[in-house]
């Protein structure tokens, strides 16, 4: 028998259930609006961020996050700096140079721990390091010839012992228009005709060379970083569970890529992948100690001294005009 007792009882029980729905619907809505700057087109070298998204790793930090693409003219610094995005992917240079012009804006955290940007040549030219490029044609991107002259520095050379020319590879190499030519390991596609050549082929990359760059920087602005700490915090541990998905599941992160970048080739991507996780990009011994996204200082200030050297930037900037770390010291990192 129903009792009024009871049907008050069940009534409110009901009622309960229905603010906690209410609740739960309205906290959604009410996730935090943020939006991140590729610094290149979607693709299997922004998996983890892009994985992040699609799995609801933001969502589960409270975070509605809307992915900007990159590509050609696109700069991090810039969109960060006029509030189009909150969050940017940069690289080292750019970094750099918005620190040595004042810009307040810095690095928290960096998914590559490497930069990959390395230089091929033929067997037959046998180029064997990078004291072997003096007299030759290198080829490289339009904004390498600060990095040339760097890791030429590292082995007391000069700009003027090499031909810096533009070049993209495959065809100016395959063709002797250069002796070497700069493209980043993870382009399989593009290289696939070097590297598979019967002939062998040489490589030199600038970690290797003196020029220690981490790459694919988060950056935010200071004022970001100092005032909204937990936003950025809640960020790197959702692009960090994305990362980890997508080291143990490449093929199927590549299917989520590809939902934003249907064009793209699903085996090369992740042959692409294959290479960031096989040659430790994302995971060396470094995020093993400790964790995801870790940025060195003392390699930082070792950067900024060789661009200070070889009069890129301005003496004396140090690591705390590029990088803070208050990110990476609140968030919990996956230590892989």
């Amino acid at each position: 028998m129903i009792t009024r007792r009871r049907m008050l009882a069940s009534t409110a029980a009901i009622a309960l259930a229905g603010a906690f729905a209410f609740a739960a619907t309205a906290a959604q809505a009410e996730n935090r609006k943020i939006k991140l700057q590729l610094a290149w087109l979607p693709n299997a070298s922004s998996a983890g961020e892009i994985v992040a998204l699609k799995n609801g790793y933001f969502a589960e930090k409270g975070l509605d996050v809307e992915i900007l693409p990159g590509g050609p003219g696109t700069s991090a610094v810039q969109e960060a700096m006029a509030g189009v995005a909150d969050i940017a992917i940069a690289y080292a240079p750019q970094v750099m140079y918005a620190g040595n012009q004042g810009l307040p804006i810095k690095s928290f955290a960096a998914s590559y721990q490497k930069a990959p940007l390395t230089f091929y040549s033929l067997g037959e030219k046998n180029i064997k390091s990078v004291e072997d490029w003096k007299g030759k044609v290198i080829g490289a991107g339009p904004d390498a010839k600060a990095q040339v002259t760097a890791v030429l520095d590292h082995h007391g050379m000069k700009l003027s012992d090499i031909t810096l020319v533009q070049a993209q590879p495959p065809a100016p190499l395959l063709e002797g228009q250069v002796d070497a030519i700069a493209s980043w390991p993870t382009n399989v596609a593009q290289l696939a005709s070097i590297t598979q050549r019967p002939g062998g082929y040489n490589t030199q990359s600038i970690w290797d060379n003196g020029l220690e760059f981490q790459s694919n920087y988060y950056i935010a602005k200071t004022a970001t970083i100092e005032g909204d700490t937990d936003m950025l915090v809640k960020f790197l541990e959702a692009v960090d569970k994305g990362w980890a998905f997508t080291a143990d599941n490449p093929e199927k992160a590549v299917e989520i890529v590809l939902t934003m970048a249907p064009a793209l080739d699903a085996q090369k991507e992740v042959d692409s992948l294959k290479v960031v996780f096989g040659a430790d990009y994302i995971y060396n011994a470094d995020t093993r100690e400790h964790g995801f996204g870790n940025i060195d200082a003392a390699r930082w200030q070792r950067t900024l001294d060789t661009y200070a050297r070889i009069g890129e930037i301005k003496a004396g900037m140090t690591a705390d005009a590029v990088f803070d770390d208050r990110v990476l010291k609140a968030a919990q990192r996956t230590k892989r």
